[in-house]
């Protein structure tokens, strides 16, 4: 009897260690002793975050990280709400080490106004979604654009402020001879590249906004010649004249102008 209950005390001690251990207080990132961890803590990574943490048996943190962290696409792959354009990266068209930025930035705005297949892939099939889609690319333009290029498109923003701006060289002016015939290649050219003293601004617009914007440009250059703005246009020319349907200016003051 006195062996059992000698037994009976040891169990107790077992036990009562076992709880007390499995009971450890949480410090900080230690979040104490756990029963059966995996439970609360998955062993599976979650992509491009580092969620390792010390009872992990993955293999060790480096080897967590490198299966959590970002991966490049497979090829041929196009990312949602993305428009691919075989002119994106400057690089790819560097020939020699010895060519500047300008260089290639001449080069490749060479090849995108001399490809006939750079058009605006954004068609609008209605009158409603020509206005909706003006309204959207006034609101980029005013943002991104009208500071230097001003509100009507004249190159002659708030920077410039006919000479008397911080600016002492003109902006682009989109109503001159050189730009109503432009094709829209010269645009996305420049949105996406820069031209001149005006830096790339890729990373300020998404696909879609810079040709959303270069509708609007065009729609102001339409007013300025006196013609109906048509978005359904033949392949790398500027706006054509058509069936007029009126709109509200996109702009907001009061004026209006025809569109199709």
């Amino acid at each position: 009897m006195k062996n059992l209950s000698s037994l009976y005390y040891l169990l107790f001690i077992i036990t009562a260690s076992i709880i007390v251990s499995s009971c450890g207080l949480p410090n900080g990132n230690f979040p104490g002793s756990e029963y059966m961890p995996d439970m609360a803590h998955s062993i599976a990574y979650e992509a491009t975050v580092n969620s390792y943490y010390y009872q992990n048996t993955w293999g060790g943190e480096d080897a967590y990280r490198l299966m959590a962290k970002s991966r490049k696409p497979v090829k041929g792959t196009i990312a949602r709400g993305f428009l691919p354009f075989k002119y994106q990266n400057l690089e790819d068209f560097r020939t020699s080490a010895d060519e500047t930025h300008v260089v290639l930035q001449e080069k490749v705005r060479t090849l995108i106004m001399e490809d006939p297949t750079i058009v605006n892939p954004i068609k609008p099939t209605s009158a409603d979604e020509l206005g909706s889609l003006l309204q959207k690319g006034a609101d980029l333009y005013s943002v991104a654009c009208q500071v230097c290029h001003g509100e009507e498109g004249d190159g002659n923003g708030v920077l410039y402020n006919d000479g008397n701006g911080k600016y002492t060289a003109k902006p682009a002016n989109f109503l001159s001879e050189d730009f109503l015939d432009a094709p829209d290649g010269q645009f996305i050219n420049a949105i996406m590249h820069g031209k001149g003293m005006m830096q790339s601004h890729s990373d300020k617009l998404t696909p879609d906004e810079r040709w959303t914007v270069i509708h609007y440009i065009r729609s102001l250059q339409a007013v300025k010649k006196g013609a109906e703005y048509n978005p359904v246009v033949e392949v790398n020319v500027s706006p054509s004249l058509s069936e007029p349907i009126t709109l509200e200016s996109s702009k907001g003051n009061g004026e209006t102008h025809d569109a199709h």
